[in-house]
């Protein structure tokens, strides 16, 4: 009976560990595609390990892919103030990569977790980068300016985001 009391808090023991235990990855594609799915899973402490990893390897093919995950998970948080900084980073570092399409992708999750100022950076951004699809902003700018003035619970339903 000693002997199975002393496994057993062994095993309980080494389970809370294993949970503290630091985030670790294999390569740069293992580490993305655990972000990915602890993000949509929920997880934002594993997404957002795997996605600084793989922004870290500093391999160019994955820069992108990497701060804009960093950019979701922000967004998920609701932390306005670092989807901004890695918008800036996404900006900077691989333009490119910013589409309208994905420019618009982005503009919504801000609306989503009612980002204002990040959205309204990134609105800018893309009516400047696309004056002939700006158009295609201005929901997400209507949206935008209904959170402003009647805060993150605003009815945002009647401009086409859904469960609001």
């Amino acid at each position: 009976m000693k002997l199975f009391k002393i496994a057993l808090i062994t095993l309980l023991v080494a389970s809370c560990s294993s949970e503290n235990a630091p985030l670790t990855f294999e390569n740069t594609t293992e580490a993305l595609d655990r972000a990915d799915s602890a993000l949509n899973a929920g997880d934002y402490q594993t997404a957002e390990a795997g996605y600084q990893f793989a922004y870290d390897a500093k391999d160019a093919s994955y820069t992108a892919d990497a701060l804009i995950g960093l950019f979701e998970v922000a967004c998920a948080k609701n932390d306005d103030d670092s989807a901004g900084d890695y918008f800036e980073k996404i900006s900077a570092e691989c333009s490119d990569k910013l589409t309208d399409k994905e420019l618009r992708r982005l503009a919504d999750l801000c609306v989503l977790a009612a980002a204002v100022e990040t959205g309204d950076m990134i609105i800018k951004y893309a009516v400047s980068a696309y004056p002939e699809n700006r158009d295609d902003f201005s929901t997400p700018a209507a949206a935008l300016e209904k959170i402003r003035t009647e805060g993150p619970g605003a009815d945002l339903s009647g401009l086409g985001y859904a469960g609001d």
